[in-house]
């Protein structure tokens, strides 16, 4: 059966907060937790999720403060066997406060082991191993919603986050978690715990960035090592004094003692010290919350700052168009002001573009293209668009596919013909799955020279 119009509303929300939260916690795929949405809310429909915004079935347990409400469910304790209890669910104020909820309930020890996964089927399996639902048939009907409504697709898209913003991401959740805190001995996570630079390097390994694996162990040979796999030494660039200078993901190195990163806003994020004042004897987690933390920058003795350059040197090759861009600005991941200005800059986008894009769609107003990509590529071929960078940043600024624009000005300039299909034939095609969902299909329909609006109309009246 096609999905309707309120289902993909429905996929598209929970997948926006999802992505905004996953890696934070150390959750490395999305599409099973949109499926898990979907099966325990019944499509955000069910009492628990519309009106107290658990969409995920969560019971409050007996570490849970905040709202409650007692509702009916039921539970299958023996396969086949359906038992109905009562029992008290957490209550959160939006959707995006149940989507954060659920990720801080799975920081629940016993679903450590869901870290890092990346395979879908591999993830539901664990988390029904680890106790979180009773039904027999959990893994295989949530596994199926993934498959039917192409929920893998919003993997991909949050796999396009930077591996530096992953890393400090992976810093500040630790920082975040009480079960992480600082100690020498066992400093690899062992136990939960860190020492300073034992967490910059296995934050950094964690991301995709092999500093681990290619011999950093500790202070004394992070910078030689962090060199080698892409980072830069930019400490002639910024004031070690005032921090001023620093992006977002800088790892401040004191070569001799101490390593921490600059998270940007201001602050840097760190193993510190054990409650004892300590490097060793303390016990596991973080006792004091300040054994691993997020502090305002210190005029500490840094004898180097490091950037990260693997990525940011191929970042302006174009691959994120300014609509994407400006949705990870809303959604924390550049930061602010001068740092935000700088970040973009550094990474090829246009900062005045993005933050144009930024404030449209903080606005509300409607992303959608007002012309199809032939209209567009039309124009381009009138001289109305410019050329080469300028006609780039132009159409990205007005919200156009820059590459799905450039592929019909060059059909359309060696004599292509237009899209053989009407319109209710494509609609048809869209409601069997062809054309993929969300920003997916919108691509593809406008790199095909569809008109994507006039397309979706026709697939919500033939949904009817």
């Amino acid at each position: 059966m096609a999905i309707t119009e309120k289902q993909q509303r429905f996929i598209e929300e929970i997948a926006k907060n999802v992505q905004k939260y996953a890696y934070v916690y150390g959750i490395l795929v999305h599409s099973p937790i949109i499926a898990q949405a979907i099966l325990e809310s019944g499509w955000g429909e069910s009492k628990l999720a519309s009106k107290y915004h658990n969409y995920f079935g969560m019971k409050c347990g007996s570490k849970w403060t905040g709202k409650s409400v007692n509702l009916t469910t039921k539970e299958e304790y023996q396969p086949g066997t359906l038992t109905t209890i009562k029992d008290n669910f957490r209550v959160y104020d939006s959707m995006e406060e149940g989507v954060k909820g659920y990720f801080e309930f799975i920081q629940l020890q016993r679903y450590q082991n869901l870290r890092g996964i990346t395979d879908p089927k591999e993830y539901l399996q664990t988390i029904k191993n680890d106790g979180y639902a009773t039904s027999s048939t959990y893994v295989e009907s949530n596994y199926q919603l993934i498959t039917q409504y192409k929920l893998t697709e919003y993997d991909k898209e949050g796999a396009e986050m930077s591996k530096i913003e992953k890393a400090v991401q992976q810093m500040e959740a630790w920082a975040g978690d009480d079960s992480h805190g600082y100690d020498q001995t066992y400093r690899w996570g062992q136990h939960g715990d860190f020492d300073c630079s034992a967490a910059v390097i296995q934050a950094c390994e964690n991301a995709g960035i092999p500093v681990k694996s290619k011999g950093a162990t500790y202070t004394g040979n992070m910078l030689a090592v962090f060199k080698k796999c892409g980072f830069v030494d930019v400490t002639s660039k910024v004031n070690r004094s005032t921090g001023a200078g620093l992006l977002r993901g800088d790892v401040l190195l004191n070569t001799s003692h101490h390593t921490a990163m600059y998270c940007g806003n201001g602050k840097e994020v760190e193993a510190s010290i054990n409650e004892k004042g300590t490097a060793t004897g303390g016990k596991p987690g973080d006792q004091t919350g300040k054994e691993f933390l997020i502090r305002s920058y210190r005029n500490y003795p840094w004898t180097n700052v490091l950037r990260y350059a693997a990525e940011s040197q191929a970042s302006g090759s174009g691959k994120k168009d300014v609509t994407a861009v400006a949705k990870e600005v809303l959604a924390g991941s550049w930061g602010n002001g001068d740092e935000r200005k700088n970040r973009l800059t550094a990474a090829g986008y246009d900062y005045a573009a993005v933050q144009a894009e930024v404030n449209r769609l903080a606005s509300g107003a409607s992303s959608a293209p007002k012309k199809s990509t032939t209209e567009i590529a039309k124009e381009v071929l009138a001289g109305k668009w410019g050329n080469g960078d300028d006609r780039k940043k132009k159409l990205q600024a007005a919200g156009y596919d820059y590459a799905a624009v450039q592929a019909e000005v060059n059909r359309l300039a060696k004599g292509g013909s237009s899209a053989k299909k009407s319109v209710a034939a494509v609609a048809k095609e869209v409601l069997a799955g062809k054309w993929g969902n969300g920003d997916a299909r919108k691509k593809k329909l406008q790199a095909a020279g569809y008109d994507y609006n006039a397309v979706q109309k026709e697939v919500n009246r033939l949904m009817r």
